[in-house]
């Protein structure tokens, strides 16, 4: 396939908010705007595509600055993108990327190591090193991507990080709690407010630490009481899809008193309810937007998902999601 060497070495860190939208633009100048925008919130990359292929180009990206962090919020046709040597030197900033897929996959090349993320995986890889990522082709891709400065991190963490992109919500420990805190990242933050958004991004951060950090580091009582409760979001997860499940079936099953596992997810500042309901609407989302399912009614799949109320589904999907399940199906659609 040709591809486009055109780079964007020369933009500018973004300002604090900004937005992207390919939707009002014609079909030739559609990829250029979405460089112009990807270059100005990501620092220099060079994302490339077939020249053909550019003519049913779509993407929407919101950059949001988070403190010393910035947040963007990419959905588009895929497409690879490259940093190379030239990017890398017009960069003011040593970063880390921290992205989490949230649909599509992607597959991240640096230093001779390859990973590839899937839904809802939370990967690290360091921007002052040449990589490629390459957007499986069968899926549109939607990414929450934080771009951390390097002095944010300490050496041994950075030590760690040092040899290659690495997948971290395939840590045992934390895993799945850096997992969940990186999609809720998805949930409308131009709406959430500055101080939510602030503090998710910082339960990103410090879970990234713990699960980056050298093994002899991650056994502390802390850590312990984040992996009981990474037990009952499993138990969760598991059986979202019942609509009879409720806590006293988590606590059976987990073989604790309905009591101490209210204590253990209080202590994370959870609540069982919150973490149903959210997975439940996770799964809904994933159905929706999966092709293979295009013929099922909303209401199928929200029944699938585990919910018993359709009205009450809805009212939480677009409070979740900033939007309602057949607007996510139609954006999916555009863009698969």
């Amino acid at each position: 396939m040709a591809q486009s060497h055109e780079s964007c070495a020369d933009t500018q860190v973004s300002p604090p908010y900004r937005v992207w939208n390919t939707g009002s633009m014609g079909h030739s100048e559609a990829f250029d705007y979405y460089r112009e925008g990807i270059c100005t919130t990501f620092m220099p990359l060079r994302p490339e595509l077939d020249r053909a292929e550019r003519k049913s180009f779509h993407a929407d990206l919101r950059s949001h600055q988070i403190d010393d962090v910035v947040l963007n919020l990419v959905s588009a046709s895929t497409h690879s993108v490259h940093r190379g040597t030239r990017e890398i030197a017009a960069s003011p900033v040593d970063c880390y990327y921290i992205n989490t897929q949230l649909y599509g996959a992607c597959q991240i090349e640096q230093k001779r190591k390859s990973v590839t993320l899937h839904m809802g995986d939370v990967g690290i890889f360091d921007g002052a090193e040449p990589f490629d990522l390459k957007h499986h082709k069968s899926k549109p891709l939607r990414v929450a991507s934080l771009m951390v400065p390097k002095r944010l991190f300490g050496d041994a963490v950075r030590e760690q990080l040092s040899n290659g992109p690495h997948v971290l919500s395939r840590q045992p420990v934390l895993g799945h709690l850096l997992s969940e805190a990186g999609r809720s990242l998805d949930t409308s933050p131009d709406r959430m407010g500055s101080d939510v958004l602030s503090r998710i991004t910082q339960i990103v951060l410090s879970l990234t630490v713990v699960s980056a950090a050298p093994d002899k580091s991650r056994s502390t009582p802390a850590s312990r009481s984040i992996a009981l409760a990474h037990q009952i979001r499993q138990i969760i997860r598991q059986n979202s899809s019942r609509q009879d499940f409720n806590l006293a079936d988590c606590a059976a099953q987990m073989g604790l008193s309905v009591g101490y596992i209210q204590q253990v997810l209080a202590r994370n500042g959870e609540r069982f309810g919150v973490i149903l309901l959210d997975e439940r609407l996770s799964a809904a989302a994933r159905l929706l937007t999966d092709s293979n399912n295009c013929h099922l009614r909303v209401s199928t799949i929200a029944y699938a998902a585990g919910f018993k109320d359709i009205s009450h589904f809805g009212r939480a999907f677009r409070n979740n999601y900033g939007q309602s399940p057949g607007e996510l199906r139609r954006q999916t659609a555009v863009l698969d």
